[in-house]
């Protein structure tokens, strides 16, 4: 028995996402995976799939979809739904940035360098490399269970909570603040920022006052990690993202903590936030 979803319409860079790749930055391939990798667990979990295994990341819009044969699905963690052949959804779009559609089984997709994870910008992994859009179908992984896989009991199902206005995130000093005058971090840590529209899976761009930086702190390119806080030419902080560069010039100023990674992806557009050190 074959399982698919045809898509039938959906938000720009909408993609499949496992939890990503590992031990590549080496090779200059950063892991990707998803922006909210609670939500993106959540999912999986709840409709009985591992954790880490591959759903639809769908941001800043709404999906519309129809599965072709049964099965089972959840949205960030939400009861399972059991759906007929040709029985339309809808994954609405939500205050949150970024949603997840897990189906019962996991989505068959090619692996490449293990992990079946999109990175929109080399062409490779989750469907032929790209986002999906209108007209697309996607296989689930392990037909037989996707009309009949129930969340483990055992395991507990994350809650994916809403963000406060503000929303404080946590930081760690970086490894670059002798690049940087004395008082770059308390400017970070004391000002309101906002999401940029400008922003995407590479990296979240802030916007508020700039961020002093010396006559010249030019260095040579560093590696990269999700979450360093770079500090632009201009001043502009850019918190990179699951597909953000391995190396980068700009001094990291801060380091996001792995569970405000999350949260920030979580966040629209024009919201705010502030920054605390530990």
């Amino acid at each position: 028995m074959t399982t698919n979803l045809r898509i039938d319409d959906a938000p720009p860079a909408t993609t499949v996402q496992d939890a990503g790749r590992t031990d590549w930055l080496h090779a200059g391939v950063p892991p990707s995976g998803p922006l909210d990798p609670t939500a993106h667990a959540a999912a999986n979990l709840a409709v009985g799939n591992e954790p880490r295994a591959a759903a639809l990341e769908i941001p800043l819009g709404t999906l519309h979809a129809t599965p072709l044969a049964a099965m089972r699905i959840s949205i960030d963690g939400e009861p399972a739904i059991a759906l007929a052949p040709g029985e339309s959804f809808v994954v609405p779009a939500h205050s949150r940035a970024v949603r997840y559609l897990a189906i019962a089984g996991g989505i068959a997709v090619p692996r490449v360098l293990g992990s079946q994870a999109t990175l929109l910008l080399a062409g490779w992994g989750g469907f032929h490399g790209r986002a999906l859009c209108a007209g697309d179908v996607i296989a689930v992984a392990n037909a037989a269970r996707a009309a009949e896989a129930r969340p483990l009991a055992q395991v507990a199902i994350p809650t994916v909570l809403e963000p406060p206005e503000p929303t404080i995130l946590r930081v760690l000093a970086g490894p670059h603040l002798a690049r940087l005058p004395a008082s770059a971090l308390a400017e970070l840590t004391a000002s309101t920022w906002f999401v940029s529209s400008r922003s995407d899976r590479v990296g979240v761009r802030l916007e508020g006052a700039a961020i002093a930086r010396t006559d010249d702190d030019r260095a040579h390119p560093s590696p990269m990690i999700r979450g360093a806080i770079q500090i632009t030419t201009d001043g502009t902080p850019i918190v990179l993202g699951p597909d953000h560069p391995v190396t980068g010039g700009y001094p990291v100023l801060a380091v996001l903590r792995r569970a405000s990674q999350a949260v920030l992806a979580r966040l629209r557009p024009k919201r705010a936030l502030r920054f605390v050190t530990d």
